[in-house]
């Protein structure tokens, strides 16, 4: 079978009470009709993060798995897996686990684990395949920590009393969107429409994932794009004020004083006079 992203070491390292990795997989695609298969009796862990829907079988259990999701497969479990409607395409690593660190982890293993999209599997998973071909002296203590890393990112996952919060990646891509058009005269309205949730709901949701309402994460995005134009441009209140999405220099000036103690025009001073690190926030 011809993998995409794949490097291999042939042989297990000496155990030092730590995970090794012996193969790792990014971005690996299959046709529809190819099966991927492992055989049981092997000496390594497979951990498989699903891109697509796919149909897998443990043992003699067949498992339907939808996109994103997590499997972790014993050494002594048979396992093969296809793509359902679709070619095939995962995230995986083949590690040894000679000291049974897996046990201080509350992680199902052989059974499908579905993970929200907030969940940065496909970045652990590049850091790891980055530190695979790095060639350091540490490389292994530094896979092995990686890994520590991971396994406990997705036990408080599974196992955190705090509630998921719903919509969670849609609500990051607006506040990533908020912040890269401040001059966009949003409403919480438009928002919501985005997402397809009530205005009330959306606001609710959103203090929740982030910590401040969106209002105020819009005049924050405002504010944080004025501080960058006033430190680093020579345009007039008058400019700023319109590229901040304000419809008058006395309105931006007002909102300005309110979040930062200081008029645009005395803030300007300042951050020339002092080499000021602008930023969004504060």
């Amino acid at each position: 079978m011809k993998y995409s992203g794949i490097v291999e070491l042939g042989t297990k390292q000496e155990a030092k009470s730590m995970f090794y990795t012996y193969a790792v997989g990014i971005d690996s695609r299959h046709r529809k009709d190819e099966i991927v298969y492992h055989y049981e009796k092997r000496q390594h862990y497979i951990l498989i993060y699903t891109r697509t829907t796919a149909q897998f079988q443990i043992d003699d259990e067949e498992i339907p798995v939808k996109k994103g999701t997590l499997l972790l497969i014993s050494p002594d479990k048979r396992a093969s897996y296809t793509g359902v409607w679709e070619g095939y395409c995962d995230d995986w690593i083949n590690f040894y686990d000679p000291d049974n660190q897996l046990a201080n982890f509350r992680i199902p293993i052989n059974k499908p684990v579905s993970l929200q999209e907030n969940i940065p599997v496909s970045q652990y998973m590049q850091l790891m395949m980055n530190a695979f071909h790095s060639g350091m002296a540490q490389r292994d203590n530094v896979l092995s920590q990686l890994m520590m890393a991971f396994f406990t990112l997705i036990d408080n996952y599974l196992n955190s009393s705090l509630p998921q919060i719903a919509h969670y990646q849609k609500l990051l891509e607006l506040r990533e969107e908020i912040y890269a058009n401040p001059a966009r005269p949003w409403s919480i309205q438009e928002l919501a429409d985005q997402v397809s949730l009530s205005p009330a709901y959306f606001q609710d949701l959103y203090k929740k994932a982030f910590q401040v309402s969106c209002g105020a994460d819009i005049i924050q995005s405002r504010i944080g794009q004025a501080k960058r134009m006033l430190a680093q441009t020579n345009l007039t209140m008058e400019e700023i004020a319109d590229r901040c999405g304000y419809n008058s220099p006395v309105h931006f000036s007002r909102q300005f004083r309110k979040c930062t103690g200081y008029a645009p025009s005395k803030w300007r001073e300042n951050a020339l006079g002092e080499n000021m690190v602008v930023t969004d926030h504060g």
